[in-house]
């Protein structure tokens, strides 16, 4: 006779989803389990409990106060350009972005650059300190104010054209892993919704309410995220923004081709010479603020090779 499919108590669903969580597996597998504990469980007060325990377990690493968590496929990719905000942007359909060896991304929507970046930065630091899930509440003024920008009827409305970019996204990204091209992967928007309130008097969106999918936690697994220096970053411009968060990855950074660090950070600048000038003056703007302490472009080969100052003790 075969037997009954045991049900869950609610302690030992509990108990089931902490040892999932202790088995430190890839959030895809972790919530395809836990969905699978939810189909088990024979009562809705199993269900809760395992609904409540995954809420824990879902959630961004909590950095400090003084840093922004960025996934590594995100800052060494041409996910966020460098463009400048005078030019048109682009529009794209599973274009397939620029990225270092081992990772794809595909992607669809109107072209990102630094400073929607800096939005999405803003927002997951917000969401570090809740479930993933759950609302993600702010004011606009404040938001504006942690970004550096002015607190204008203009910077409001790029606030919202900015949150409006990242919700109607379709990225797709595939990491290779030591069993083969493509192990991992996650795919979605780095927004689901969003919804403000409008004051008619003043003409801003002064509360936000923000929807992000608990799966985009699998961008920022173990040593798959940079902790990045908010405070140097909003000195910076976008060429340099750029460099900032891709150099922040490489502990000890190795030599890049200058033409190989123009596609990484989606410059539209055509002639190579033209950039690498502009490059020089980026570079000079991360020596001014403490984040290198040199650079060299090799005459011969045009690698460049930076170094980088000592990491900063973070302030708690």
């Amino acid at each position: 006779m075969a037997q009954s499919k045991k049900s869950l108590s609610p302690e030992s669903a509990t108990d089931a989803v902490v040892a999932l969580d202790r088995e430190l597996l890839p959030v895809s597998e972790l919530l395809l389990r836990v969905e699978q504990l939810r189909i088990n469980a024979r009562s809705r007060s199993e269900v809760d409990s395992v609904s409540r325990v995954i809420a824990d377990v879902v959630q961004l690493p909590l950095w400090e106060e003084r840093v922004r968590g960025l996934p590594n496929t995100l800052a060494r990719s041409a996910l966020f350009t460098s463009a400048n905000r005078s030019m048109e942007r682009e529009n794209f359909k599973r274009e397939k972005i620029a990225s270092l060896r081992g990772v794809e991304i595909l992607y669809t929507g109107e072209e990102l650059r630094v400073d929607d970046g800096d939005v999405f930065l803003q927002i997951t630091h917000l969401a570090r300190q809740l479930p993933l899930g759950e609302i993600v509440e702010f004011s606009g003024y404040g938001l504006l104010k942690e970004l550096g920008w002015t607190t204008s009827k203009g910077s409001y409305e790029r606030l919202r054209d900015s949150i409006n970019r990242l919700s109607s996204t379709t990225i797709l990204i595939t990491v290779d892993g030591p069993n083969g091209p493509g192990e991992k992967g996650f795919g979605g928007s780095l927004i689901r919704k969003f919804e403000w309130d409008h004051n008619a008097n003043r003409g801003t969106s002064q509360r936000w309410r923000i929807w992000l999918e608990p799966e985009i936690v699998a961008l920022f697994g173990r040593d798959a995220y940079t902790k990045i220096d908010w405070a140097q970053r909003l000195q910076l411009p976008p060429l340099a923004k750029w460099l900032h968060q891709f150099y922040f990855t490489h502990a000890h950074p190795i030599g890049y081709k200058v033409e190989t660090i123009k596609n990484l950070c989606g410059s539209r600048i055509a002639v190579l010479a033209k950039y690498r000038y502009k490059l020089r003056e980026a570079l000079e703007l991360l020596i001014k603020v403490g984040f290198l302490l040199s650079y060299e472009i090799d005459a011969r080969t045009d690698v460049l090779n930076v170094v980088r100052a000592p990491r900063r003790i973070p302030q708690q």
